[in-house]
């Protein structure tokens, strides 16, 4: 039997390779909204600081990816900063494989859930939607439009990796990392406006985010690279 270099479980048959992974051909739409800023500041981990009162809620495909299965997912995420970093937060995150899902919260500590996805691109239109446990938490119709929407500053990536400790209750694990994608290629961009319904919903509370309108949405197809992050500071 093949041993694996792993610090992962089980290390005879992990879950998910070692990075980095290819994402190779995908396909998002996002939908840029004015949110209320005591809606957004509640869903940021309470160390990071809401710099923007612009979000952006999205829907991924990918079609083409070396390293995990092929998965795709959806979210939202919120522009903060910690300790002079500027940079956005995975709020909420929804997959529909469960190695996306364990890579993404063991390595960087993004709050991944298994979802349901759809995605569809029919001409100038497309929908993606995410669903978890018979609510529809996000609901995307994209349609094209010459008017271009200025993005927030969504990059780096900051997220607290948590983990709970096996003897009480609190923390064995409590880190601030900072990752950022590589190899970055946009292939095909395009601005439009759309619709965004949130079902409201107790475990998942989206709705919460306090919406007021969506200043503008963007298709893109693109590819990346996910490799390792930064350990910015590990807290007590």
């Amino acid at each position: 039997m093949k041993r694996y270099e792993y610090t992962i479980l089980p290390e005879y048959s992990p879950l998910y390779p070692s990075l980095p992974y290819r994402y190779k051909d995908y396909q998002k739409v996002s939908v840029y909204c004015r949110g209320d800023r005591k809606g957004l500041q509640q869903f940021l981990p309470k160390e990071f600081e809401l710099t923007s009162d612009i979000f952006e809620v999205f829907v991924l495909q990918n079609n083409e990816i070396e390293g995990l299965d092929l998965y795709s997912e959806g979210g939202v995420v919120i522009p903060c900063s910690y300790k002079g970093i500027n940079g956005a937060c995975v709020a909420f995150e929804y997959v529909d494989q469960d190695d996306a899902l364990c890579a993404g919260r063991e390595i960087w500590g993004y709050p991944k859930k298994l979802a349901e996805v759809t995605f569809d691109v029919n001409e100038g239109n497309i929908t993606g939607s995410i669903t978890r446990r018979g609510k529809k938490i996000i609901d995307i119709n994209f349609e094209k439009d010459s008017k271009e929407v200025k993005q927030p500053v969504l990059s780096p990536r900051l997220q607290v990796k948590r983990m709970p400790h096996p003897e009480f209750k609190g923390t064995d694990l409590n880190t601030i990392i900072k990752n950022e994608l590589q190899d970055t290629e946009i292939k095909r961009k395009v601005f439009g406006n759309a619709t965004l319904n949130i079902e409201e919903s107790a475990e998942d509370p989206l709705s919460e985010l306090g919406v007021k309108e969506v200043i503008g949405a963007v298709y893109i197809e693109g590819a990346f690279t996910l490799t390792y992050g930064e350990i910015v500071e590990n807290l007590k």
